[in-house]
């Protein structure tokens, strides 16, 4: 994945900044410092500074939404009520010793360009459906999902997110 150069600069910044903290840190705490102990912390406090960058980065995740992100956000709610109500009667079923839930594993393909963290919040988001992996490879610019759901019509969420279901 291609970085911005203020993504550059900021990485560049953020390990050169806690490394010195680190390093400074570390000579402050030994109280005499030979050359191996000042090799063997500046390497441990770059190390740190990578470290903190990675954590700066994770804090803030790029994410893409789209026009499908808009309208399945805007369906959540609907789909929350559905899908508690449809979870509602399974379970008096299943406690009436009547289990005819349709629950199943699905594999589900998003469509091109979703950001697919985003749209597996999104849809395990409702009590009605649960995303238990995501496909490593992609295929078309698709990214594969496999999903516990418990109803067998598509929600509003699915329907706004453009998802299909796979045989």
């Amino acid at each position: 994945m291609a970085r911005s150069g203020h993504g550059v600069g900021a990485s560049a910044a953020t390990v050169t900044v806690w490394a010195v903290l680190l390093l400074a840190l570390y000579v402050v705490l030994i109280s005499a410092v030979s050359p191996l102990e000042w090799a063997v912390g500046g390497g441990l406090a770059v190390l740190g500074g990578f470290a903190a960058d990675a954590v700066r980065r994770a804090e803030h995740p790029s994410v893409r939404a789209d026009r499908r992100t808009a309208a399945a956000l805007a369906a959540l709610p609907v789909t929350l009520v559905q899908d508690t109500t449809q979870l509602a009667v399974a379970v008096v079923r299943a406690v009436r010793h009547r289990n005819t839930a349709a629950d199943a594993l699905v594999a589900v393909r998003l469509p091109a360009g979703t950001d697919t963290g985003l749209a597996a919040v999104l849809l395990s988001a409702t009590p009605g459906t649960c995303v238990v992996d995501v496909a490593d490879e992609q295929r078309d610019g698709e990214r594969e999902l496999r999903v516990h759901l418990l109803g067998a019509e598509p929600s509003a969420v699915e329907r706004a997110l453009g998802v299909r279901r796979l045989p």
